[in-house]
């Protein structure tokens, strides 16, 4: 391997991708659940020895839905082309929609993962604006471990958000993931509103109600925890698009990203403490367990999880395949691929 170090450790990369994993697994037991009994059940599980015997349409602990499944099939497409390759990965999305495989997948993936599988070229697969659902958005944490350049992540990020949104919020949303991830992996020490204003400078162009939210969301920080779920959850809406008001934080992009960082910020060293705080909000438990896992992930790396969290990855799956072990291994492949 020629050129600098890679600032991504194998460690953290493989952190990323498995508390990835796993809170998008809590997530989706609950999603669709009350706000109390999700916040509930992720308080008590959080704090078990073992995880929940929970089980959701047949599966249990440990099935990782569709951000995780699709961040996955993202990563191993880069692996093989040393890069990234738009067409590798859309075929990657048509397969899964092809052979069902796909676990719990909102409107937009669906109807975009459709049109590949039917044959559609990428460019032309994704659902158009407006939709800005947060799919594009959660997998590109995987472009925040693979990529040494802020320009080539944010390229990537939008390319791969264009597979299945066209809607440049969702594109700019996937920008914000990718460096907000990159930015947990490589600094131990990144105060808070330096790193919301960085957030925020990767959102202006696309996105500027992103931004200026980002700009913003120390407020929800100094906030009681119900008053920043108020705070979050209207934020960047337009009035009769497609994501209903509700209390919840919703499956539209910019209230999960900001969520999934709130959660991340207020408890940046504990894994088992940011999941629950991102459970407790409502909404697209899978989507903001999948989020919050991967950047705090990202931040304490694989062997600092410790033994109960690193006994709760074995039982990570995706219909009984692409185990921990695969993980950690397109964890080492996309950090040591160039």
């Amino acid at each position: 391997m020629t050129g600098t170090p890679h600032p991504v450790s194998v460690d953290r990369a493989a952190g990323a991708l498995l508390t990835m994993a796993m809170g998008d697994s809590l997530g989706f037991l609950v999603t669709g659940e009350g706000m109390t009994y999700a916040a509930d059940f992720a308080k008590h599980s959080m704090a078990a020895t073992d995880p929940p015997w929970l089980e959701k349409d047949d599966y249990g602990f440990g099935q990782y839905a569709i951000d995780t499944q699709l961040a996955r099939e993202l990563g191993r497409s880069i692996v093989e082309s040393r890069g990234f390759e738009p067409t590798l990965f859309a075929a990657r999305v048509g397969d899964l929609f092809r052979t069902a495989r796909v676990v719990a997948a909102g409107r937009t993936t669906t109807r975009a993962g459709q049109r590949l599988a039917e044959g559609m070229v990428w460019a032309q697969a994704g659902e158009p604006a407006p939709a800005a659902g947060n799919g594009a958005a959660v997998r590109a944490a995987v472009m925040g471990l693979c990529f040494k350049s802020r320009k080539l992540r944010q390229g990537a990020s939008r390319m791969q958000a264009l597979i299945t949104h066209h809607d440049q919020r969702a594109q700019a949303a996937a920008e914000v993931v990718a460096e907000a991830v990159f930015l947990a992996a490589t600094r131990d020490v990144l105060p808070d509103r330096e790193l919301l204003d960085t957030l925020a400078d990767c959102a202006d162009e696309l996105d500027p109600r992103l931004a200026s939210a980002l700009r913003t969301l120390d407020r929800a920080l100094s906030a009681s925890h119900e008053r920043a779920i108020a705070h979050i959850a209207p934020a960047g809406r337009v009035v009769a698009e497609g994501f209903p008001a509700q209390a919840a934080i919703s499956g539209f992009s910019t209230p999960t990203v900001l969520f999934a960082i709130y959660a991340f910020l207020r408890a940046p060293d504990s894994p088992e403490e940011a999941i629950a705080i991102a459970l407790s909000g409502g909404g697209d438990l899978a989507s903001l367990g999948a989020l919050t896992g991967a950047l705090v992930g990202a931040r304490k790396g694989w062997k600092a999880l410790g033994p109960r969290l690193q006994g709760w990855a074995k039982h990570i799956n995706d219909h009984g395949e692409h185990g921990p072990n695969d993980l950690i291994a397109l964890a080492k492949g996309l950090v040591q691929r160039a």
